[in-house]
């Protein structure tokens, strides 16, 4: 199997909020059974082995922005770049999983230019976050989300979301895949494809 390629804004030392960490306890035991590539904001450039897996991370283009959405919109740039430079330099990649809405344009991209699965994990949306969509921020984001969903193969995410992904965000329900469950199912399954 070619790697797994994953994508995310946040994995330590970078911590922001509770992501990173999650991330880390799913993807070191995976890579255990995998190939595990991983593409991750930092402050330059380089390629390191880490946890057994090959990490990739990018630079930001723009260190800060006035706006979150342009903000995300150079990130998923940047790491767009930082995918390109994965599949690469290993051959390929069996398919792309990213991580939150704001690596999941990043994963479209690559999903859709490299014709290879896309696998979203949401750990939260913007209408869980917001409880509505009263500002032109929380619609925006909103947006993101539902256009990257819908373009993925394979949602990844708690049960409790499944009805809101369905009702608000369009996914079918028969793509959701409850998250603590083994993606060694999903990834053996749409890898083969």
């Amino acid at each position: 199997m070619k790697p797994v390629l994953h994508i995310t804004w946040e994995y330590p030392p970078y911590v922001v909020g509770s992501l990173s960490m999650e991330l880390r306890n799913t993807l070191v035991p995976l890579a255990q059974q995998v190939p595990v590539n991983l593409v991750v904001r930092a402050d330059s450039d380089e390629t390191a082995e880490i946890d057994g897996m090959k990490i990739f991370k990018v630079s930001q283009s723009i260190k800060s922005s006035p706006h979150v959405l342009a903000y995300a919109h150079v990130l998923n740039i940047d790491l767009v770049r930082g995918a390109s430079r994965a599949i690469y330099e290993s051959g390929g990649a069996s398919l792309v999983h990213c991580h939150d809405w704001i690596s999941s344009l990043a994963g479209v991209y690559i999903s859709s230019n490299f014709c290879l699965p896309l696998v979203i994990s949401v750990y939260s949306t913007e209408l869980a976050r917001s409880r509505s969509l009263s500002t032109l921020l929380s619609m925006g984001i909103f947006d993101l989300e539902k256009h990257c969903l819908r373009r993925a193969d394979v949602v990844v995410a708690d049960m409790s979301l499944a009805e809101s992904l369905s009702k608000d965000y369009g996914v079918d329900p028969g793509r959701i895949f409850p998250r603590g469950g083994d993606l060694l199912k999903v990834y053996n399954r749409w890898a083969m494809r």
